[in-house]
């Protein structure tokens, strides 16, 4: 989808004509013999799980949940259930998902009944472990059984051994990346040299697996964990030329290698394999990561396939140019030709790119690739399986969310999923479906709130934009005890007045916490030990703000990215709604997981957007990134939630943005422009948390009758601002028959919004 204004909506009231035709249509004489004329609703997922299965626990619920966050309706089936629709099964379930880690074992009925599934028309998600073992608990001989489906040969057990299980980064192009939900800086152009030749020299990693962990799941878990735990220097300006070298080494990016840099190792390697009837030779030198005994380093697997030639085919399937938007003084939206054709690895604040572990895939693909690991073959892709569809991923998605703290992928192929391959309608997760930007400002100690923050409202018009999330860290230090460098908000008059002129702005900031009252040593010491010690300075923090603000605070925001769970239970208790996080970074608001279980009730996450490797402007200077690079960055990333209608978190601190005006005022001038064409909006931690958390309150649903698609929507209060998008490859122009709304379109959905009530019915004839 590219950027491009709405049509005009049509009137809020349907005319009684157009409801009277629908009534005949859906509710007339036809409607007396439903069964003979309902047909499958594309609504509704199916997420099948084994018998005996808890809705509760993580491989389960993290499915749900995210389910939920991305306006898509699921609800779980066991195997008997599915097993005993038998043929009719294709007909009555719009897309099955057979999810990672719930279904890691499948008798030989079930991988029957899923074939013939797939077979006679149904759309399969198959993720990763699923069905790897058999009943009686052991690997399948030879392959997985799910082979056929997927596309390739993989769960090579047999065969490969301890090799069977591969570690590397994912790749694709920046249109599936885009594809996938993920903004741009949440990749990074992928430059291992990868070439067709005769031979070469490698390293792969390698992942321990058996029948007692047939994924390797538990083997990696500690590292998953600890690769999430992550501190970052997010610190102003000011605050890093107060820093010790120490605390400098302590918080810098270069303290993360232990978890992305390498150890080095080669050993020969030379891939022949086939892709769609070519064989050729796979080049490629690497180096990889080892910190855990459950990741080995050994050669690459000499199998019969390569993996250059899947790369060469994602590379010219169709659908690889995307375009990038700008906007000129007029507001005319111009668009530009952008070159995607470039292989680009998912990567993660502060990491680069980022490691996952896949099966290694041996064979022909014929179908899509949409994910590719240089080393051990297919990550992902689409592809037609008799009169059905199969989208295989080779990574177990609700692992990484649920233990790794990475929503991203899962989110991204959910979504493709349900939106791509079974055109099914999601409930947006935008105020009218309109996307938009959290613009979280972090005024670290006195100098960023007395000096820039000063500065800025006296000499421009910066923060009279928004609304922003702005958050302070509210005590007299920031680095070390008693350097006095902080606000001192409950006394300082100058910090007082400043504080109190942000809150006066007509832009209606959200103001709220910068965590625990001394910026650094908070950020450095506090862990999940020593509540004691370190929950009195998050409650300090969040008191002198409240009682200059006047009123609770609904957000907040960690130094350092550092948020025990302890801190987190304490503020959702206390109200807040929404927090900066560090975690699952390139997804838009979530309710996050931390080793297995979700963090809150109805606290939203809000992760970081970042630019690669970096997310702020203090991590551009240091790090020699150009304010023409950050400036696209930031444009992109604003064309990146107006096209497909979400939302992202970026941040900074006043210092920062007085540094680099003329990328802010860029960004702010393109908003203004977005904003009165309908297609923008500034939004803060609080407005999208509590609209979601009302979202996830409104129940809805779908029947298909004679055709046409008949929705229905309520919620206990209101459904104002609620909104669905209808694919429009799946569906007509829809017709609200109840309740109040407005119907609008772009290049891909129809826009359904309810305007007012608790009560919305509309109807589209199915394509």
């Amino acid at each position: 989808m590219t950027l491009s204004k709405p049509p005009a909506a049509s009137p809020h009231r349907a005319p009684r004509r157009l409801k009277a035709l629908a009534a005949a249509l859906l509710v007339g004489a036809g409607l007396m013999a439903p069964l003979a004329h309902a047909a499958v609703a594309r609504d509704t997922l199916v997420l099948l799980v084994p018998d005996g299965a808890s809705a509760t626990s993580w491989p389960v619920q993290v499915w749900t949940d995210s389910a939920a966050e991305e306006g898509i309706r699921i609800r779980t089936m066991t195997d008997s259930q599915f097993i005993a629709l038998g043929s009719a099964a294709a007909a009555q379930i719009a897309g099955m998902i057979l999810p990672d880690s719930a279904h890691i074992t499948a008798s030989d009925a079930v991988v029957a009944a899923v074939t013939q599934y797939a077979n006679l028309g149904g759309k399969l998600m198959l993720v990763y472990d699923a069905g790897a073992l058999t009943d009686t608990g052991f690997y399948a001989a030879g392959k997985s059984r799910f082979s056929a489906l997927a596309g390739v040969d993989y769960v090579l057990y047999d065969t490969l051994l301890d090799r069977m299980v591969g570690f590397g980064p994912a790749v694709g192009t920046q249109a599936q990346l885009d594809a996938l939900h993920l903004p741009p800086g949440k990749y990074v152009p992928w430059t291992a040299t990868t070439t067709l030749s005769a031979s070469t020299t490698s390293t792969a990693a390698f992942v321990t697996a058996s029948s007692s962990d047939a994924g390797g799941s538990k083997a990696m878990r500690p590292f998953i964990e600890a690769r999430a735990l992550k501190r970052i220097d997010a610190s102003s300006r000011n605050v890093r030329l107060a820093q010790t070298q120490l605390v400098r080494d302590l918080l810098g990016l270069n303290a993360l290698d232990a978890l992305s840099a390498p150890t080095t190792s080669s050993a020969p390697a030379t891939t022949t394999v086939t892709v769609a009837g070519t064989t050729s030779t796979l080049s490629k030198t690497s180096t990889t990561t080892s910190t855990t005994s459950a990741l080995r380093l050994l050669s690459k697997v000499s199998t019969a396939t390569s993996w250059s030639s899947l790369l060469t085919k994602l590379l010219s399937s169709p659908g690889t140019t995307s375009t990038t938007t700008s906007t000129t003084s007029a507001g005319t939206l111009v668009t530009a030709a952008a070159t995607s054709t470039a292989l680009q690895a998912i990567s993660g604040y502060a990491y680069g790119p980022v490691s996952y572990f896949s099966y290694v895939t041996q064979g022909s693909y014929a179908g899509t690739p949409l994910l590719t690991s240089p080393d051990h073959g297919l990550v992902a892709g689409t592809r037609t399986v008799g009169s059905g569809k199969v989208m295989f991923v080779n990574m177990p998605l609700g692992y990484f969310k649920a233990i790794g703290t990475d929503a991203a992928p899962l989110h991204g192929f959910l979504n493709l999923f349900a939106t791509d391959v079974v055109k099914a309608p999601v409930m947006s997760a935008q105020p009218k479906g309109v996307g938009g930007l959290v613009y979280n400002w972090h005024v670290d100690d006195g100098d960023d709130l007395n000096t820039d923050m000063k500065a800025l409202m006296d000499t421009t018009t910066v923060l009279r934009r928004g609304p922003f999330s702005i958050h302070f860290t509210a005590g007299p230090d920031t680095v070390t005890q008693g350097d006095g460098l902080g606000m001192l908000l409950d006394s300082n008059t100058a910090s007082q007045t400043q504080f109190k002129r942000v809150d006066a702005l007509a832009a209606n900031h959200e103001l709220a916490a910068h965590g625990g009252w001394n910026h650094d040593l908070y950020g450095l010491g506090a862990d999940e030990t020593n509540a004691a010690t370190y929950l009195p300075w998050v409650q300090l923090n969040v008191a002198a703000v409240e009682r200059l603000y006047g009123k609770t605070t609904t957000e907040y925001s960690a130094p350092q990215g550092n948020n025990p769970s302890w801190a987190v239970n304490w503020l959702e208790g206390h109200g807040v709604v929404g927090m900066y996080f560090v975690g699952d970074t390139g997804t838009s608001a979530v309710r996050s997981w931390r080793n297995g279980a979700r963090l809150t009730q109805k606290l939203w996450s809000f992760p970081i957007a970042p630019q690669g490797k970096y997310a702020t402007f203090e991590e551009f200077e240091d790090f020699g990134v150009t304010d023409a690079t950050t400036s696209q960055w930031l444009q992109d990333l604003q064309s990146f939630v107006v096209n497909h209608r979400t939302n992202r978190l970026f941040y900074n601190h006043p210092p920062g943005a007085r540094g680099h005006l003329p990328v802010v005022n860029a960004l702010l001038t393109r908003a203004d422009t977005l904003k009165a064409a309908g297609q923008f909006n500034w939004y803060t931690m609080t407005q999208l948390a509590q609209f979601n958390q009302r979202r996830l309150g409104v129940t809805w649903s779908a029947s298909t009758v004679f055709g046409f698609g008949n929705f229905t929507a309520s919620h206990p209060t209101s459904l104002t601002d609620m909104t669905w998008l209808l694919p429009r490859s799946a569906y007509m122009m829809p017709i609200i028959t109840s309740g109040r709304g407005k119907v609008s379109y772009d290049a891909t959905n129809w826009i359904v919004t309810a305007t007012s009530g608790t009560t919305l019915k509309f109807s589209a004839a199915e394509k």
